[in-house]
């Protein structure tokens, strides 16, 4: 009996092996996709994981959106906010020259409005490479119309910008952790070549599992089965090290569906307290790989973007025009 048998036999799963992506299969856990009937005319309001989704290609830049999807709302803004807070967009387009993963960070309420680029507003480019996919650029709310541009040592003056995130290699495997330790730092301009970099230990691994998913227009939770990336994000070159993590859940025909920050209680200033009053707010739920990494680890912000919107009568759904 080979080695891999007898650990079946005893109940111990035996780790697949790594599965190499091709550059549709890695694009399609980092945008969302339509549905189409077979005269191949987009099925609108229709998601991948429905019934009657035979056919279905990603959502192309400057098209109108099949459907969206949105962040949970918190437990106390369920009733008059079921749209959530901030709606996420994830189309395939063209950024410096390249095809990317264009996905758009849009807030909603109060003074903002979904739909609109506001101030607040902003996104995040993805882009492939034969060492993998990265995010090359992103744009948050807590630096207001400034784009920050994540670079390697790759980085060349004229040149092409060198993505410095990374999400995960070129070939991700189920049942277990891949891992690389990538080098970066941010910078204010894409050739702005940096002469220092900072560690980053990244994780990535694929498995199927259950999310939970609700509608804008029936909030009743449900779970759907899904094919998933998970992806760590280490600020540093160890666990041990590091003193924050950033955990991505990028679901195939859906792209980016969770983002978690989590904090080292040891390193971070009034992490427990951030932490407890965060859990308070009931906008993530338990899922699966949602754990600490260690002793002093806790969650301290998240977004879970399964929250979906089907377009109504007459509507057309745009994601806001993002980059600016």
């Amino acid at each position: 009996m080979n080695r891999a048998a007898l650990l079946l036999l005893i109940g111990i799963a035996w780790p697949l092996r790594a599965e190499p992506l091709d550059r549709v299969e890695a694009m399609d856990f980092l945008v969302q996709s339509a549905c189409f009937d077979e005269a191949d005319r987009p099925l609108r309001g229709r998601l991948p994981f429905e019934l009657g989704c035979d056919q279905r290609r990603p959502m192309r830049q400057g098209e109108v959106l099949a459907w969206r999807k949105t962040d949970w709302p918190g437990t106390a803004h369920a009733a008059a906010q079921p749209e959530g807070y901030m709606a996420s967009d994830a189309v395939l387009g063209r950024f410096a020259g390249q095809e990317a993963a264009i996905q758009t960070f849009d807030v909603g309420g109060g003074s903002l409005a979904f739909g609109r680029l506001d101030p607040m507003d902003g996104g995040q480019v993805a882009v492939l490479g034969p060492l993998g996919a990265d995010f090359v650029v992103t744009q948050d709310g807590g630096k207001p119309s400034r784009l920050q541009w994540f670079l390697s040592p790759d980085c060349r003056p004229g040149a092409a910008p060198a993505a410095g995130w990374l999400i995960f290699g070129p070939d991700v495997p189920r049942g277990l952790w891949a891992q690389r330790v990538a080098r970066l730092r941010i910078a204010d301009a894409p050739d702005a070549c940096p002469t220092a970099f900072d560690s980053a230990l990244t994780r990535w691994r694929r498995e199927t599992m259950r999310l939970p998913v609700r509608f804008h227009d029936d909030a009743r939770p449900r779970e759907v089965k899904m094919d998933v990336i998970v992806s760590e994000h280490y600020g540093g070159a160890t666990i041990a090290d590091a003193w924050h993590l950033e955990r991505f859940w990028h679901a195939r025909g859906l792209g980016m569906v969770r983002w978690e920050r989590w904090d080292q209680a040891a390193h971070v200033p009034r992490t427990p307290e951030r932490a407890a009053w965060f859990a308070e707010t009931g906008r993530c739920g338990s899922v699966p790989f949602s754990t600490a990494p260690g002793p002093g680890w806790a969650m301290v912000d998240c977004r879970s973007w399964t929250n979906f919107r089907r377009p109504r009568p007459n509507e057309n759904l745009r994601p806001i025009p993002w980059p600016p």
